[in-house]
């Protein structure tokens, strides 16, 4: 297990994101175990397929084109890109989805998804739980650091899936939450949520600086 992945995993499930939104959204309807486990067994597996077959795909890029080269370039690409995010998001140049203030009378994304999911069949809970886990960035670099090392296929599966479960270990915690505590779920995520919005643009910027800056540095001397 590399600790690309470990850290990668921490940050997609910690930093703030519309899938704790509707997580907070699915603890509140009537049903939230039935619409949770749908949310989290769909985005789950629809993750898992795509991150297994990225690794295979990377497999094939590092045999055509170098193990180490391509890993490299991966890596300084990657990590430019999000030190620019992280410039762009700080400024202000680049915005992520925000719950809107009160009053705004054009709602924006999570609270729209929100509304959607007051009273949610099992089947729009399941689509949500792939809607707000669509790959992206920090996940491909997880998968290119899995793949850099062209581990047996089930050691890979394994990288996958620990990845996986620290990306939705929000959602997996609202789970056992509703589980165990029904009645105190919503209260508990909410306000770790309103923590995080209220320090979204600091916790986001420093994230992504951070892990710029690390890529960075880390292609540039498997360059050198």
């Amino acid at each position: 297990m590399t600790l690309d992945v470990l850290l990668l995993g921490v940050i997609s499930g910690l930093r703030p994101a519309t899938s704790q939104a509707a997580v907070v959204a699915l603890l509140r309807t009537p049903d939230p175990r039935r619409t949770l486990l749908a949310f989290v067994v769909s985005g789950f597996a629809t993750s898992m397929v795509f991150g297994l077959l990225c690794v295979l795909a990377f497999h094939g890029a590092t045999v055509n084109l170098g193990g180490s080269t391509f890993t490299a370039v991966f890596n300084l690409v990657a990590g430019v890109a999000a030190l620019a995010f992280a410039y762009g998001y700080h400024q202000g140049r680049v915005s992520v989805p925000r719950r809107e203030a009160r009053g705004d009378r054009s709602p924006g994304t999570t609270a729209r998804l929100a509304q959607r999911l007051r009273d949610p069949s099992a089947k729009t809970a399941a689509l949500a739980g792939v809607a707000t886990h669509i790959p992206g960035l920090i996940y491909l670099v997880a998968l290119n650091a899995i793949a850099a090392d062209t581990p047996p296929a089930t050691t890979a599966a394994a990288e996958v899936a620990v990845y996986n479960l620290l990306w939705f270990g929000v959602p997996l915690a609202a789970l056992a939450l509703a589980v165990l505590r029904p009645g105190r779920a919503a209260e508990y995520l909410d306000r770790a949520t309103r923590w995080g919005r209220q320090h979204e643009q600091l916790v986001v910027s420093a994230v992504f600086a951070l892990l710029g800056a690390y890529l960075t540095v880390k292609g540039a001397m498997q360059l050198s």
